[in-house]
């Protein structure tokens, strides 16, 4: 009497569109936060890379903040003893380091930027061996600094 299609046809369809979509979805997804992660490595420039780069040389290290004054930081570089562990330099590693009007912070907020912070900062150093930051990383609470008095 009635022309009518299977159901099931029409909804196994539907079905499958829709687990389809999802799944180019999760793919998009999970690749974009992989390409994330895989930009956020912390920096390994060790003190006395910094000491002996030119002006005008792109930086990126990670630092445990001394001093904020304004966008003014004094701040030591830490070196790498683990993907999660920094401790402090024997000698040297004294960072000054300038937050600019265009200085994105990530994993964090302006606020955060205290002394006794863990961050990396990246930049270019000026002729005055300062670092002009393009990006703050705040590390705090994601790694730590080796106590070296024991």
């Amino acid at each position: 009497m009635y022309d009518r299609k299977p159901i099931g046809t029409s909804l196994a369809l539907r079905w499958v569109l829709f687990l389809l979509l999802l799944t180019v979805a999760m793919g998009w997804a999970v690749r974009s936060v992989l390409a994330r992660a895989t930009m956020m490595k912390t920096a390994d420039t060790p003190a006395q890379a910094l000491s002996a780069s030119e002006p005008g040389t792109r930086i990126r290290v990670v630092v445990s903040i001394d001093q904020v004054v304004g966008g003014n930081l004094k701040a030591t570089a830490l070196e790498r003893v683990s993907a999660a562990l920094y401790r402090r330099p024997r000698a040297g590693g004294v960072v000054s380091a300038v937050l600019t009007p265009e200085t994105s912070v990530v994993m964090g907020k302006t606020q955060d930027i205290v002394p006794g912070a863990i961050v990396q900062l990246a930049g270019t150093l000026d002729s005055n061996h300062t670092l002009r930051t393009s990006k703050v990383v705040i590390l705090t609470g994601y790694v730590h600094v080796a106590d070296d008095s024991k």
